[in-house]
């Protein structure tokens, strides 16, 4: 892989973390995940008519996906709310790939022995996070919400997996994904909390829009990156975004740093790598 894109797909990863670190940063982190989706489906929008239209067998699989993002920004606002984000990212980031790689056993794709290592790192690197939160006392319903945020992960990834295959265009359909996202968050967020959050927007508009488009661009690289280098290599690259969220969150929202807990992300990330490698 070119050094140039390596590079690339290493600062889509850096955004990735930046987003979740503005959502968990704000006031409200259920307000947060209903501004950055809103940021990134306007900006999705501006890129939308310049693209192919997406293929109609691909549209059933973007309801699975909208449906499954729904669900996971209600459920990262949540666990963003009960732990620090070098805790709760690092589950939620780790667990899927090895939930997904387990979901697959079922449609008889049998495991090689380097995705069984892969298993082994997150497990460890997982049971290392588990008991620092446990030694320092942390809430423990805190790894159960991450969890959950990791089966939802596995959801959507399977159903933008098929649906991007069935899309005729991969782009179109990842921006269609940002695009429909808007609607049932947002809706749900006005009507729960109505004028609340319209005035959350108005104060935290500029930062919330950019970690929108931070997610957006970091899922747009990825794309474009996977079009012209090996998708499996991309994919591991990515994964290093819980040793950048871990960074960003020691740096920018004070977290706490524990030996333990950087061997497990470290653990986490080499074990999503070689998962997605092999």
């Amino acid at each position: 892989m070119p050094s140039y894109i390596v590079l690339t797909v290493l600062f889509a990863a850096l955004l990735h973390a930046l987003w979740n670190i503005i959502v968990k940063g704000g006031e409200n982190k259920l307000f947060e995940t209903g501004l950055n989706a809103l940021g990134a489906g306007l900006g999705a929008v501006c890129i939308v008519p310049f693209l192919p239209p997406v293929s109609p067998e691909a549209w059933p699989y973007l309801g699975m996906s909208c449906i499954c993002h729904f669900t996971y920004y209600i459920c990262i606002a949540e666990a963003y709310k009960k732990s620090d984000l070098s805790f709760s990212y690092t589950i939620m980031r780790g667990c899927a790939p090895l939930l997904t790689s387990l979901a697959m056993l079922f449609f008889n794709v049998s495991l090689s022995l380097g995705a069984w290592c892969g298993v082994l790192l997150l497990c460890c690197g997982i049971f290392c996070l588990a008991g620092d939160n446990a030694r320092r006392g942390a809430d423990r319903s805190a790894i159960l919400l991450s969890l959950r945020t990791s089966f939802v992960i596995m959801g959507y990834t399977l159903a933008d997996g098929l649906g991007a295959r069935h899309s005729g265009s991969a782009v179109s359909y990842a921006c269609w994904i940002f695009v429909l996202n808007i609607i049932p968050l947002n809706t749900f967020i006005f009507w729960r909390h109505g004028l609340s959050y319209a005035r959350y927007v108005r104060k935290r508009a500029a930062i919330g829009f950019f970690g929108g488009l931070a997610g957006l661009g970091s899922y747009g690289i990825a794309i474009w990156a996977m079009t012209i280098a090996p998708i499996a290599m991309v994919a591991a690259l990515r994964e290093t975004s819980v040793i950048f969220g871990m960074l960003l969150a020691v740096v920018l929202l004070h977290e706490k740093f524990t030996f333990w807990r950087g061997i497990a992300v470290v653990l986490v990330a080499f074990g999503a790598m070689i998962l997605k490698l092999t």
